[in-house]
């Protein structure tokens, strides 16, 4: 209902201004070859004709195609709509038509341009006319169409490693382009690839707009250099689709720029998929979290075992950690809830657990199950402090790096303990503090019952809210260095 609403309510503002939105048509470079057609969409705030730059290297880069853009331009605030969009490609296709420009289309979009694409591809009639989608920081949206990406023409997502605004939704666009395409039984029809070193902004060209570049991450290259990076990314796609038009030198280069794509996005994205498997797996991140507690000894930990259950929110009030202990060994048994942010409209919204509710056994228990001495407990802030430990592991040099240079770091404070089971239950998840420019505090809400509680089934339990390792890997490539 609130996808259905949130449109009408987009059609309802629109409606009340005329269409706005043209066209400028950039004709081919060359006169021979396979001819192409690429109707561009901008992002939000962005005049449609800074994405000239990036249409005349791609253009250039397509020099054995006959390769024509259109640019769609003068948009109602400079911002793509579910109302003047149709026209603007219609407005294209007659001025191409007129200068006797056709062959196969393609429709590209950048950011929020791509959501509007998708918004118009709905439309079997408007699918039908054309030949694929190519999203520049943008992606085949769940919000309002579903976990589907197997669409009816071949789809191409193109995600900076730098893009502060679409990076973190690149691992599930990965995996579920990937789910498409098995079920299909087909290979590159919806390639999901990380471009590497470019930002959001420089899709486009010239001065960024206040809001992306306050969620952006900062350029490590020339726009132009940039251009390239993106260009070749199309251009692999638009050869391999169009094998029939094309070179056949090109159509090798393009395979192996398939191959060297993938194999960069896979080793991209794998640090992302380590850690969000932490987070739901039964080799979670709960099951270090209960060894920390208990102790930062290998040893001392031989003969504990430690299984997690994954449980959903209304059944984590019930749970309750238990122990099987003998000849100083235990099995014990925890339970934890990851928990996620609103995504209403699958935009702006990383995609890791913002906490994961975690119910241990509390160490006390443990160590004397164990056969060890008594030793001062521990809190939650030692399990979050490795849980960045071990983002920092995975994460990349580059990552690293400019997270070290200019990223704000995470000074971890002391647990604040419930004295009552909802007030751990309903915390609301962890609690950031900005200290200043460069740092930002962090702590946990707890909750500990002794291990002679006077209710039995609830006695000797440490529950904690838990930094998901994905989540703080996410803060090392994203949150900490956004708008810097």
């Amino acid at each position: 209902m609130e996808k259905f609403t949130f449109i009408l309510l987009l059609l309802a503002t629109y409606q009340r201004v005329s269409s706005a939105a043209k066209c400028e048509i950039l004709t081919p470079m060359g006169i021979e070859g396979g001819e192409i057609g690429i109707i561009m969409i901008p992002g939000a705030n962005y005049p449609g004709e800074r994405y000239i730059p990036l249409a005349l290297r791609i253009q250039e880069l397509m020099g054995s195609n006959k390769v024509w853009f259109g640019i769609t331009e003068g948009w109602l605030l400079d911002t793509p709509n579910p109302v003047e969009i149709a026209g603007a490609i219609n407005a294209c296709r007659d001025q191409a038509e007129d200068l006797n420009l056709g062959g196969r289309m393609y429709l590209a979009g950048h950011s929020l341009g791509g959501v509007m694409l998708e918004q118009y591809l709905q439309s079997e009639e408007n699918m039908a006319q054309y030949s694929g989608v190519i999203l520049f920081g943008s992606y085949l949206t769940d919000f309002l169409f579903g976990i589907d990406n197997g669409y009816e023409v071949p789809a191409l997502t193109v995600i900076g490693s730098i893009d502060g605004l679409s990076l973190t939704y690149a691992l599930r666009e990965w995996k579920e382009s990937a789910e498409a395409e098995t079920a299909l039984g087909v290979t590159n029809k919806y390639p999901v690839y990380i471009a590497d070193g470019v930002n959001h902004a420089q899709v486009g060209s010239g001065e960024v707009p206040d809001f992306v570049k306050e969620r952006d991450i900062a350029a490590k290259m020339s726009d132009e250099d940039a251009h390239v990076v993106y260009a070749e990314i199309v251009k692999s796609f638009l050869i391999l689709q169009n094998q029939d038009i094309s070179d056949s030198t090109d159509i090798k280069i393009a395979l192996e720029k398939t191959e060297e794509l993938k194999a960069y996005t896979a080793e991209f994205l794998a640090p992302f998929i380590t850690a969000s498997l932490m987070e739901t797996e039964e080799d979670n991140w709960m099951i270090r979290g209960q060894k920390i507690l208990v102790s930062s000894s290998s040893e001392e930990l031989q003969g504990l075992e430690v299984v997690n259950l994954v449980v959903p929110f209304e059944d984590l009030g019930d749970a309750k950690p238990s122990v099987v202990s003998a000849n100083c060994t235990a099995v014990v048994t925890t339970y934890s809830q990851p928990q996620y942010d609103l995504d209403l409209f699958d935009a702006a919204t990383l995609k890791s657990a913002s906490v994961i509710k975690a119910k241990f056994k509390i160490e006390d228990v443990l160590r004397e199950n164990l056969c060890l001495p008594e030793v001062p407990r521990k809190q939650c802030k030692d399990i979050n402090i490795q849980a960045l430990e071990v983002a920092m592991s995975l994460a990349s040099e580059d990552a690293l790096e400019r997270f070290n240079e200019v990223g704000t770091k995470l000074i971890f404070t002391d647990d604040s303990v419930s004295p009552w089971g909802p007030g751990w239950e309903f915390s609301s998840g962890l609690h950031y503090k900005k200290i200043n420019e460069t740092h930002t505090s962090l702590y946990s809400t707890s909750l500990i019952s002794e291990p002679d509680f006077i209710i039995a089934v609830a006695a000797g339990m440490h529950y904690c809210d838990l930094l998901s390792p994905y989540r703080a890997l996410e803060w090392i490539y994203l949150t900490s260095v956004i708008g810097k």
